[in-house]
């Protein structure tokens, strides 16, 4: 019975792990549109890193990437070749 129990216990640690996980990195991927938002790319480049690099297999890091190669053709578009060219390489 305390098997179970703790069996039990567990599954419902790591369920509420993962809700929080989620909700964290739902977060900080509005942060970092707002961040982006407010014309502060420094910041807004920070997250998506993280995310991107540290929670590949979650949306919020795919997403990440997106957003990233998007600011790296608007650096490219406005002649910012070298910060663009950072980026995508970062990207690989």
């Amino acid at each position: 019975m305390q098997l179970e129990q703790s069996a039990s216990h567990g599954s419902s640690f790591q369920e509420h792990r993962s809700d929080v996980l989620l909700r964290s990195l739902d977060h900080l991927f509005d942060m970092a549109q707002h961040y982006r938002s407010e014309g502060n790319l420094r910041q807004a480049m920070e997250i998506y890193w993280m995310l991107s690099e540290d929670h590949t297999e979650t949306a919020q890091g795919q997403v990440a990437q997106d957003k990233l190669m998007e600011m790296a053709d608007d650096y490219e578009r406005v002649g910012s070749r070298h910060q663009a060219r950072a980026v995508y390489e970062r990207l690989l």
